[in-house]
């Protein structure tokens, strides 16, 4: 690899937006054949460069070379047909239109002006073939699941013949299994000569798949070095600047108990839950992807029907019919996925805090603006949300202060019990250490926690104990030393730790 010609090269790259150097003289290079894993917190300028190389925004300095060819892109076609393509968190897809038509959208191989059908599919499935993807190329692309169209965009890539692809956070919506899936396919675009910069805030992928890893900190190059030189420790010290502390679950003494859930049904499909949770502790629920333990999290917040024998809520009985009586009833809840369910994007981060309680905070018609602007600043301070101001919209703030925005309204209900489903999903490593911090903190003042999660470090890091759902039914409960990925893998896949079916 380091005996050729780095494939794409960046040298001294700078961008200048009004009052912040976004990025500051930063060098970067990768080679044929070669994953280079590009890592760093929110703001830390991994999304200026990527904007830079797909053409979306320009250099204010520095130059990027292609193929030792100093390059400059007017526009993201142009990058394209240089040789760079990026693939984007947010896919670019038309759901309407087929797989096909998405690889090869205004490119389509015609005769005369028509559209050469039976050409477009046979170049589509030449392109699928070489992924070993099996998806029909004449597929509408809305009927494909997640893992499938983010094959789709990486198979649009290569129709383009790309000399480098770039994958911002690929895995982000993926299970362990589809990452597993995802991360062969990077290795094999590598072994074909293609030079792929892997964008991700999951460093246990990125130690897996990168051959190189660079770390960016406050839009300056910190580091770069090879896969074997580096550990998680080192990556995140690179990050952040700082040691990372509370990387262990402190200890913990269950106080009173809260909440008590007895044989709980979620529409069809989730059956015979049960169990207590107490202030002081938090309680995990796992599962794969579709195994029934993000439902229950659903359902107690009133997000889906449900039935049970019995839900008590400090010795009362408790019943939810919606949100609102959720909230009423001091249920606090964080949506598995932020941008559809948690933020409204066109909101002031003040009106994203204090959504869920508006009655309390109105007199007689109007909301008293006094009183909504001091809960969210005490909330910004408790938090720590960095914004220049809490009327600033959210969608200007880094995916993990918008977290903690979400988590600020669900303690602004007086919660008495949190619910969270995936609370550090899509968070740098340094904001998902304050999340940790805070939680432990509410854990510690006798707050319960009800946690579900797919991170199974995440998992051992917060929860006390974890009941394991597949097929929608708990497997068992763990704690203790019993509380470890292994056991809860075999509980997941209902296979027992050497692999023989429980």
């Amino acid at each position: 690899m380091s005996s050729s010609p780095p494939l794409l090269e960046v040298q001294g790259l700078s961008r200048r937006f009004p009052g912040v150097l976004a990025l500051d003289h930063v060098d970067f290079d990768v080679f044929p054949g070669e994953v280079h894993a590009l890592v760093g917190e929110n703001g830390a300028g991994k999304s200026t460069l990527i904007n830079m190389l797909a053409g979306v925004i320009q250099p204010s300095g520095g130059t990027i070379k292609l193929d030792g060819q100093a390059v400059r892109f007017a526009n993201p076609s142009s990058a394209q047909h240089a040789g760079i393509s990026v693939i984007f968190q947010e896919f670019n897809l038309l759901p309407q239109l087929s797989v096909a038509e998405n690889i090869f959208i205004n490119r389509e191989p015609k005769r005369g002006p028509i559209i050469d059908w039976p050409t477009m599919y046979r170049r589509a499935s030449d392109v699928l073939d070489m992924l070993k993807i099996e998806i029909d190329p004449r597929a509408v692309v809305q009927s494909l699941s997640v893992a499938q169209q983010q094959l789709v965009e990486i198979a649009r890539a290569l129709s383009f013949k790309a000399k480098v692809i770039v994958m911002d956070e690929p895995t982000a919506a993926l299970n362990d299994r589809e990452v597993d899936r995802l991360l062969e396919i990077v290795r094999s675009l590598a072994d074909g000569g293609v030079g792929v910069i892997y964008v991700s805030h999951r460093l246990a992928e990125v130690l897996t798949v990168a051959d190189r890893i660079s770390v960016l900190r406050d839009g300056r190059h910190v580091l770069t070095a090879a896969r074997r030189e580096l550990d998680e420790p080192k990556i995140v010290s690179a990050m952040v600047g700082r040691e990372l502390l509370h990387v262990a679950c402190p200890p913990r003494t269950p106080g009173e108990l809260r909440l008590v859930v007895r044989d709980l049904s979620v529409e069809d499909y989730v059956k015979d839950v049960s169990f207590e949770l107490h202030g002081g502790e938090v309680l995990g629920l796992a599962g794969l992807m579709g195994s029934g333990s993000t439902d229950v999290v659903e359902a107690l917040f009133g997000l889906r029907s449900m039935q049970a024998a019995e839900i008590k809520l400090n010795g009362e009985a408790l019943a939810i019919d919606g949100p609102r009586s959720a909230i009423r009833s001091s249920l606090g809840y964080v949506p598995e996925d932020r941008k559809r369910s948690g933020i409204l994007p066109d909101l002031s981060v003040k009106h994203n805090i204090s959504m869920g309680i508006v009655e309390r905070l109105r007199q007689v018609v109007w909301v008293n603006e006094r009183e909504d602007q001091k809960l969210a600043e005490q909330y910004q301070s408790r938090l720590n949300i960095r914004c220049r101001s809490v009327n600033q919209y959210i969608s200007g703030l880094s995916g993990g202060n918008q977290q903690k925005v979400v988590l600020a309204r669900a303690l602004a209900g007086n919660s008495q019990v949190l619910l969270l489903a995936e609370p550090t999903r899509g968070v740098d490593v340094g904001a998902k250490a304050e999340i940790y911090h805070l939680i432990d903190e509410l854990v510690a003042q006798g707050m319960a926690v009800l946690m579900q999660t797919s991170e199974l470090p995440e998992l051992i890091r917060l929860a006390n104990r974890c009941l394991v759902f597949a097929d929608g039914k708990p497997q068992g409960e763990l704690a203790k030393d019993d509380l470890n990925q292994e056991r809860v893998m075999a509980l997941a896949t209902r296979f027992d730790v050497k692999g023989k079916a429980a």
